[in-house]
């Protein structure tokens, strides 16, 4: 019981500033221009289309995930039963 009480308490200690902080920010819409968003859009596809910049991409998502598959199938190898001389 008195886990819950201290949980619920600091739960309220960081709830109630950020519930004053949301009440303080305006509420409107924010405009963007149109020529932000292609230009935005753009630029993305230029580094996309680059091949250097995809080898890059790839290559830091699969060495990760060969140290997966290695550690992976070292797992399935039988262990030892004694030790070898």
């Amino acid at each position: 019981m008195r886990k819950i009480l201290v949980s619920g308490a600091v739960i309220a200690a960081v709830a109630l500033p950020l519930l004053s902080l949301a009440q303080a920010v305006p509420t409107g819409t924010l405009t963007i221009a149109s020529g932000t968003a292609q230009s935005a859009l753009a630029s993305v596809g230029n580094i996309f289309s680059d091949a250097g910049v995809a080898a890059w991409v790839i290559l830091a998502a699969a060495v990760p995930l060969f140290f997966y598959v290695v550690k992976q199938l070292i797992g399935l190898l039988p262990k030892a039963r004694g030790r070898r001389t």
